[in-house]
């Protein structure tokens, strides 16, 4: 009988023995163009390619990204911020879409906004809604960067706009797009919208992306970047069967970007396989109801993608409810046991009984 939950930690440093699968043979390790660039595997944070990946470097407006993070935390959906002379007054990113001073916008139009069109005014416009002032904003850009991993960046504006005190890598550039790939699903579905109509206070307007990684396959999501500066950066969230890889790169040019992203993840690819560390009716544990022994087996393989001979942890756990039982079915779901890499849940599956334990007879 069981009165508490009971957890089992099982630390597996090395690669568990199971259905290994690999997604592609292994290909060449590409040349690139961009000056810094990385491939991380979204699931662990790991990493799989890299090019200079802890060197500082401008971001331009994938800063965007971590501007819409902190939007989808502070202000409430349906809330109306309006842009000052200030914002107004920030470089367009476009030729059609400018806001003008007291015009208004939800947070939903915001983040499309920012996010497909890349509108710097509109960025200007939610630091302020936020915070009072950039300034105010850039500290709470920092705090969420530092909470999220970037070791290496310091943001001073939100739309990404060059200052030479404003920085990342490429790696934590990934980081915080990992972030939005993990937590964030309304960041993601607008950095993966092409096209979207948005309404102010004054008017209605269908936005357009112009970036190319629409185009491409297996890309759920991106946000390109450019100023005089940093030159061209981009992000692209890549998808292909059960992995997901993010690829950065920085002081690029515009074909390069997309290209260079294009064999990073491609590379990266074939340097993943999926294994199977719990298998469908293997024995996870045993409890003891009214003094007899009953074996609990996993319902469902769990399965994931992983980096070949990755050396970070996997986790095995095992849970079960607090509240105590006296008889059990076969086939009776007792308990979870879920399976973690790196600290992040990767699968789970029910415990259920092998053995029939009946409630005792009346007397």
């Amino acid at each position: 009988m069981f009165n508490r939950k009971l957890v089992f930690y099982f630390l597996l440093f090395f690669f568990i023995a199971g259905q290994v699968t690999p997604v592609h043979a292994a290909a060449a390790v590409p040349k690139i163009y961009s000056q810094y660039a990385v491939v991380m595997d979204a699931n662990s944070g790991e990493l799989i390619y890299t090019k200079n990946q802890d060197k500082r470097w401008y971001p331009a407006s994938m800063t965007k990204v971590l501007t819409a993070m902190i939007l989808m935390d502070k202000v409430s959906s349906g809330a109306m911020m309006t842009a000052s002379k200030n914002a107004v007054k920030k470089d367009a990113s476009n030729s059609y879409f400018r806001l003008k001073a007291g015009e208004k916008m939800s947070r939903e139009d915001a983040l499309n906004a920012l996010l497909i069109l890349s509108c710097n005014d509109v960025a200007a416009m939610i630091a302020e809604h936020i915070a009072r002032s950039e300034s105010n904003f850039s500290a709470l850009m920092n705090k969420k960067a530092k909470e999220i991993g970037a070791k290496n960046s310091h943001f001073v504006t939100p739309n990404g706009l060059h200052s030479s005190k404003h920085y990342t890598t490429t790696q934590d550039m990934a980081l915080i797009t990992r972030e939005a790939y993990l937590k964030y699903p309304e960041v993601l579905k607008a950095m993966g919208t092409k096209s979207a109509v948005v309404r102010t206070s004054k008017r209605t307007v269908k936005l357009t992306s112009k970036a190319t990684f629409h185009g491409m396959p297996y890309v759920i999501g991106g946000k390109t970047g450019y100023t005089n500066a940093a030159r061209n950066s981009l992000v692209e969230i890549v998808k292909k069967g059960n992995t997901t890889l993010i690829g950065v790169v920085m002081k690029s040019t515009k074909s390069y970007a997309v290209k260079d992203i294009a064999a990073m993840t491609n590379y990266s690819f074939s340097m993943m396989e999926t294994i199977q560390p719990v298998a469908a009716g293997q024995t996870a544990a045993t409890i003891n109801v009214r003094n007899t022994q009953v074996p609990l087996v996993v319902q469902n393989g769990i399965s994931f993608s992983t980096k070949k001979d990755s050396s970070l942890p996997i986790t095995i756990k095992n849970s079960f409810p607090r509240t105590p039982i006296t008889s059990i079915a076969i086939g009776q779901p007792f308990g979870e046991v879920t399976v973690w890499k790196n600290g992040r849940m990767v699968g789970s599956s029910p415990l259920i009984s092998t053995v029939e334990v009946n409630e005792p007879a009346a007397r």
